[in-house]
């Protein structure tokens, strides 16, 4: 079996098993074509970035500051092409000892900016954290605007206001 197709049934199971927790836990029924799409899109995506250049295994001087005791850090990020309005948010949770309790990652197909993207990495973090069961957490991006903005007190008429409000900040 050629990598190509290890790495498209290794897609498939992981985006099967997601929604079919989707549905057991939380009743959330899908469509076929939903998660075909997804993974077609998630395969097109993993292509673009080999591509480009990009490796998941990179080389770098990174310090990750783990959590106090009994929260969870997690760090969030959205990768955004400008010229299909596509975006991929990952989401890696880790306790205070720097264990990976979850990982996910999450499309959007209809992004429509930068901006955007990161907007809705942070909130996809969120909604990872409750459906973990996560509920002492800490955010870490790389989105200066969107860690502004979640430390802020004064609400605007930002996208990001608004899906503040929703988690009640």
């Amino acid at each position: 079996m050629d990598m190509n197709s290890k790495k498209l049934i290794t897609i498939s199971l992981w985006a099967l098993w997601y929604k079919r927790n989707k549905l057991v836990n939380e009743g959330l029924k899908f469509e076929l074509h939903e998660i075909v799409g997804f993974i077609q899109s998630y395969v097109q995506y993993s292509s673009f970035c080999k591509i480009k250049g990009f490796s998941p295994i990179m080389q770098m001087n990174v310090l990750w500051r783990p959590p106090k005791s009994g929260v969870i850090k997690l760090n969030f990020d959205a990768s955004f092409a400008s010229n299909a309005n596509f975006s991929i948010s990952a989401v890696l949770a880790r306790d205070s000892d720097g264990q990976i309790m979850g990982a996910c990652t999450y499309p959007l197909l209809d992004a429509a900016d930068a901006f955007m993207a990161e907007t809705r990495a942070c909130e996809r973090a969120l909604y990872f954290a409750l459906d973990m069961g996560f509920r002492k957490v800490v955010l870490e991006g790389d989105s200066l605007t969107a860690i502004k903005k979640l430390n802020s007190n004064i609400v605007d008429k930002s996208v990001f206001s608004l899906f503040l409000s929703t988690f009640g900040f």
